[in-house]
């Protein structure tokens, strides 16, 4: 029988390479059995890749279960990590070699959707399980019994950890707590050559396939693996005064972007100060009949006048239909310093408060998408969509078949659940579960919980054209709001509403 070992590989300042690949050299010293390291090779820093090659087999590693993909090693340090070519789906259920395998080891620093692959394969086929973490991400559904934390921190620093990973294995009866002597080296010179006319032969492939625009990296297809693509029907009816179907309601919406141009690119980032402060209320509007009506002034403003910010709210409740902002009863206006919570909604059933930082909101484009993607809140969050003993939009009190518990299960279950909602997470753990999906999300804080990931792609969704030919999840789920007649319609209200906005300003 045989023991697979999946783990990630880094480079540390010093450019030695650590990870959880570590524990198959380990495990190989210490036992007769045969050892299969899953992990990434990078094509791309070649004498590293091919000294830890070399390190590997003279330990009694077999490495030909693993992949090379075309992206530099993942870097590690003391304040986060970066994945880089540990984030590829490379594994192949269908391998040979995985006939001979008996037992499982895991570790969490390896692209999360990978990691879930192997331990389904595992569990499939009833093999031994053992998974090591040092908390990058929580694994789901593995028992206690075979999960070992090493240390909480988000960072792969499994090398810190060898002696310990030693005894556990050693008292699993995994590996021996003596060294194997005499070990046979996994390949042969002829073994080698053979591999090397494959790599040639694959590279061949892959340059085929670039050069016939698939620039897709190795990827192996398995039946258990999630698929996301997005359906549109372009000749589905929408009930729209100006359009009349998803394609030209669409057309509509984008020659609305495009006239919009000619007065603020939504598209320009201007250079932000990021600086950290306490979070300050200055003034607190009251809302009634979409307009302000009184005010309680908290503090005095630290920059600008009350007649810019009010201008923002006009703007707000002039661009978004009213249908949806009926439960606003509060405008605030704070800051928590540059950079940082640009605006921010609070919806109970109270009311909801809509608010605003003073201080990242003086740039019109950068203003006119946290406006959007407030808005993306307030129309996927409305509080009826929540069970009624809560009193917050808590996602786990979302019913079923809402707007956020539809984006949730289809874009979110491949994940494990504690990722839902992360304010507890450490950022080294935010960094390594946005660093393990980065095709899931164009910004790291899309990939803070399921509501920041709808409102941002709800803000690209207006404020782009569709992404066309693209398999990427971030992709596929702007584009499956265009299977959303109501959504669609609503595009073009928001765009032309701004078009409307800026031209009488502009007179």
């Amino acid at each position: 029988m045989a023991i697979l070992i999946a783990g990630g590989i880094y480079k540390n300042k010093e450019s030695h390479l650590t990870g959880g690949h570590l524990i198959s050299a380990l495990a190989a010293r210490h036992t007769y059995e045969d050892v299969y390291l899953h992990t990434n090779f990078s094509s791309e820093e070649t004498e590293l890749t091919a000294t830890l090659k070399d390190s590997l087999r003279n330990a009694g590693v077999s490495h030909r279960s693993a992949q090379s993909v075309s992206a530099p090693y993942g870097m590690t340090g003391d304040e986060g990590f970066t994945v880089n070519s540990n984030i590829y789906d490379t594994f192949n259920q269908k391998a040979k070699y995985l006939k001979a395998i008996d037992t499982v080891i895991l570790t969490t620093d390896i692209g999360e959707r990978d990691f879930r692959y192997i331990l389904n394969y595992a569990r499939r086929n009833g093999l031994q399980i053992l998974v090591f973490t040092c908390g990058e991400y929580l694994p789901r559904s593995v028992d206690d019994k075979n999960l070992v934390m090493l240390e909480n921190t988000g960072l792969p620093n499994y090398h810190a950890h060898i002696n310990e990973i030693k005894e556990t294995l050693v008292s699993r009866g995994i590996i021996s707590s003596t060294p194997a002597k005499n070990r046979d080296i996994p390949e042969t010179a002829a073994q080698r050559s053979g591999r090397t006319v494959i790599q040639l032969l694959l590279i061949a492939a892959v340059l085929v396939l670039l050069f016939t625009g698939g620039f897709k990296l190795l990827e192996f297809i398995s039946s258990d693996r999630v698929s996301f693509e997005a359906e549109v029907d372009w000749s589905l009816e929408v009930e729209h005064d100006d359009c009349d179907t998803v394609e030209t309601c669409t057309e509509l919406g984008d020659r609305y972007l495009s006239e919009l141009k000619e007065y603020v690119d939504l598209q320009d980032e201007p250079h932000i100060f990021f600086e950290n402060r306490t979070r300050t209320t200055y003034i607190d509007y009251q809302i009634k009949d979409f307009k302000i009506a009184d005010k309680e002034v908290e503090n005095s403003l630290p920059l600008g006048d009350e007649e810019t910010f009010m201008s923002i709210w006009n703007t707000f409740q002039a661009v978004f239909p009213h249908r949806y902002l009926e439960d606003i009863n509060e405008y605030r206006l704070f800051s928590d310093g540059e950079g940082n919570t640009a605006a921010y909604v609070s919806i109970t059933r109270g009311g909801t408060v809509f608010a605003i930082d003073v201080r990242d909101n003086l740039h019109k484009a950068t203003q006119y998408r946290n406006l959007i993607h407030e808005f993306g809140h307030i129309y996927s969050l409305p509080i009826d969509d929540f069970d009624e003993a809560c009193d917050s939009t808590d996602i786990s009190c979302a019913k079923e078949d809402t707007i956020i518990d539809k984006h949730a299960d289809r874009f979110w279950s491949q994940y494990d659940e504690s990722w839902l909602e992360n304010s507890h997470k450490s950022q080294f753990q935010l960094e390594g579960f946005y660093n393990n999906n980065v095709t899931d999300f164009y910004v790291p804080y899309q990939a803070t919980n399921v509501k920041e990931d709808y409102a941002i792609t709800f803000m690209k969704f207006i404020t782009e054209k569709i992404p066309a030919n693209s398999s990427q999840l971030r992709d596929v789920k702007v584009q499956s709001m265009y299977e959303d007649a109501e959504l669609v319609a609503l595009r073009v209200d928001i765009l032309k509403s701004f078009v409307q906005l800026e031209k009488e300003r502009a007179t």
